[in-house]
């Protein structure tokens, strides 16, 4: 996409009407929109024209949402918003866990939509050399590197969402401090996030199977139960 130019969201939505609302609310953002019906016809525009968001159902023709997120974070780390009558909790889980950034339960609100989305474009847009620190980043058995987005936990290489990497590194910089909620809900996901304590527990809980996969025996984020977390290096 070249400088100057709109961001491009491809909307997966196989109710014609809702998606139709979705289209119109995006474009009067400013935003371009390429609309799939169904899971292969999702796939040929994410290849033919990389968009710079994917708001997705999961319930699709085709492929489903599932396979989708799979397929996607195979090619690209663009944000991904689910946006779904799935409302049970496994399936948000599943769907951060596979590498969705955000999920909306249907109905949507249309502007916290809007703002959701912002959001979400404005973490993926790239930072400048100033705003990205260059060095690894050293908690005891948990090494960040930043720049390539790669975690080792006691020398094991574990694979986490952008989201995960995100929120996994802003509680490494505050090692052993109560982090609350509202302040990681801002940090990771945006400064219009806040009371959205469901999205944070998900995410973490996620985040806590992948570092217990590479060391079962460690706890490095405990519970304040009520208040946030808190990141335990040592």
């Amino acid at each position: 996409m070249s400088e100057g130019e709109a961001e491009r969201i491809l909307i997966v939505e196989d109710e014609r009407e809702f998606a139709e609302l979705l289209r119109l609310w995006l474009g009067r953002h400013g935003w371009q929109t390429l609309m799939a019906h169904d899971g292969w016809e999702a796939l040929r525009l994410f290849d033919e024209q990389p968009p710079d968001l994917v708001l997705l159902d999961i319930g699709l023709p085709g492929p489903d949402g599932w396979e989708l997120i799979g397929r996607i974070r195979s090619r690209s780390q663009v944000p991904v918003l689910m946006v779904t009558a799935l409302g049970a909790e496994a399936d948000k889980v599943r769907g951060l866990g596979a590498g969705a950034d955000d999920y909306m339960n249907k109905p949507v609100s249309f502007p916290e939509l809007i703002a959701r989305v912002q959001a979400a474009l404005r973490r993926s847009r790239p930072r400048s050399s100033q705003d990205e620190d260059p060095g690894i980043l050293m908690c005891g058995a948990v090494h960040i590197y930043p720049r390539s987005h790669r975690v080792l936990v006691g020398g094991i290489e574990i694979h986490l969402t952008p989201t995960e990497f995100r929120l996994l590194r802003y509680m490494a910089e505050h090692p052993g401090e109560l982090v609350g909620h509202r302040e990681l809900l801002q940090a990771v996901w945006g400064p219009t996030y806040g009371d959205e304590t469901q999205l944070l527990r998900v995410t973490m809980r996620n985040l806590r199977a992948k570092l217990a996969s590479a060391s079962p025996e460690r706890r490095f984020i405990a519970t304040e139960y009520g208040l946030g977390y808190r990141f335990v290096a040592s």
